[in-house]
């Protein structure tokens, strides 16, 4: 999988990446996902300056029963202003959970897209509702991955539905602070999509130095293990 990113010289230069489960448990998260997706969305276009050179790319993944695995690229490094809205047709969940291959494979494309660029700041958002279940790859090796870009000062996320997403996070080497647990209603799933853009428009903008969640944002998802009381 490629990724061709350009980047016009700007203060601040940042590629945002949705790496979203596409498996067919998401059919009864979809309406909210793409809502706020599309809300998520809308706060980076209306947040956006001359100073800020935001792009955007989503990456769909799953595996249909008996094939391969399948990552979409329904954007890939499109400047922000320029990222249509999610429709019920860009995104149909099926089969199952390559999350492991998934993440790997999306790591390579942009390390590969941003090959001989600098100062280009790097935002990944990994979504599942579930856990995995396809993929070939061990944890290891993600987490090992992980680990090598957060050194390089990447901002990787992740952002589970209705699982315990703080222990698989810390199987791919994904901190606490950088993972929120929500729930499956309406009002949870826009939570941490809304927390993840709000913390999005300030990192690209500079006005944030990490993409860490708070505890009231982790709270207002459904994560209330996590409130400061």
């Amino acid at each position: 999988m490629t990724m061709t990113q350009e980047v016009s010289p700007a203060k601040n230069r940042t590629l945002v990446t949705l790496l979203l489960d596409r498996s067919g448990s998401m059919n009864k998260l979809k309406r909210d996902t793409i809502g706020a997706i599309n809300a998520w969305l809308g706060t980076l276009r209306e947040t956006a300056t001359a100073d800020v050179d935001t792009r955007f790319t989503l990456v769909q993944f799953d595996c249909p029963y008996n094939s391969p695995m399948q990552l979409e690229r329904t954007h890939v490094a499109r400047p922000i202003a320029e990222v249509p809205d999610l429709t019920d047709a860009d995104f149909q969940p099926r089969g199952g959970t390559p999350l492991i291959d998934a993440a790997i494979a999306t790591i390579l494309a942009i390390e590969e897209s941003l090959a001989g660029r600098e100062g280009v700041k790097v935002v990944l958002a990994i979504q599942t509702d579930g856990d995995e279940n396809q993929s070939k790859a061990p944890w290891r090796d993600l987490k090992a991955l992980v680990e090598e870009k957060e050194g390089k000062g990447w901002e990787i996320l992740f952002m589970g539905a209705g699982i315990d997403a703080y222990a698989q996070g810390a199987q791919m080497g994904i901190s606490r602070s950088k993972t929120i647990s929500y729930g499956t209603d309406s009002l949870a799933t826009r939570a941490a999509f809304a927390a993840t853009a709000h913390n999005t428009s300030l990192y690209a903008s500079g006005a944030m130095a990490s993409m860490d969640y708070t505890a009231d944002q982790k709270f207002a998802a459904g994560g209330r293990t996590e409130r400061v009381r």
